[in-house]
């Protein structure tokens, strides 16, 4: 508009970081189109499985799941950011595979995206620590190496985790592998075999 001045945003908002990765610098790895086709793929394949057999078999798939080898070995704080801008094209391949997908969906979709990728994701599945009127809540979101990815980043305090389910085939950073709160891949040490979803 003429005699007007536009208005600047010095920064993000603070629910940006939720869609996708706000850092300015190059992606710490470029991710080909056909190897997002293919992690898009094994989505809409992982999602038909939740919808269709349940839980159980769900995190059999991904636990099974042959990761590709582009991502494996990354450096936790470059495999995070990778993590942070595929999280789209995946949040992308959901909406059209369940548009009306709660968290599980959600941090499934997620956690098999990325680990199609070669990132160790996992999903948590937790349940609110304190009840209201003696029910408890229960939620679950895509971690990557302790950071929460797609979902608000204080989640964790509120929530104990019941379970760690993700791709038995992904690699670990080397300095992941032992530091403090590294947790395995397979997440078959991590609680029930069965959540209810």
């Amino acid at each position: 508009m003429k005699g007007s001045t536009a208005r600047t945003v010095s920064g993000p908002t603070t629910w940006e970081f939720l869609l996708w990765d706000n850092d300015p610098g190059p992606p710490p790895l470029p991710v080909p189109r056909r190897l997002r086709l293919l992690a898009a793929v094994r989505t809409a394949q992982a999602l038909r499985v939740l919808r269709r057999r349940g839980w159980q078999d769900a995190q059999r798939y991904l636990r099974e799941l042959r990761p590709l080898p582009l991502a494996a070995g990354l450096r936790p704080s470059d495999a995070v950011r990778l993590a942070r801008r595929e999280a789209q094209p995946c949040l992308t391949v959901l909406r059209m595979a369940e548009p009306e997908a709660l968290c599980l969906p959600r941090s499934y979709a997620l956690a098999t995206y990325l680990s199609v990728l070669g990132l160790p994701a996992e999903v948590v599945v937790a349940r609110q620590r304190s009840s209201i009127g003696g029910r408890f809540a229960f939620h679950a979101w895509a971690e990557l190496y302790g950071e929460v990815l797609a979902d608000i980043p204080g989640v964790q305090s509120g929530f104990t985790v019941l379970q760690r389910v993700g791709c038995a085939h992904a690699v670990r950073a080397p300095e992941a592998e032992h530091g403090p709160g590294a947790v395995s891949g397979s997440g078959a040490e991590h609680g029930p075999g069965a959540v209810p979803g």
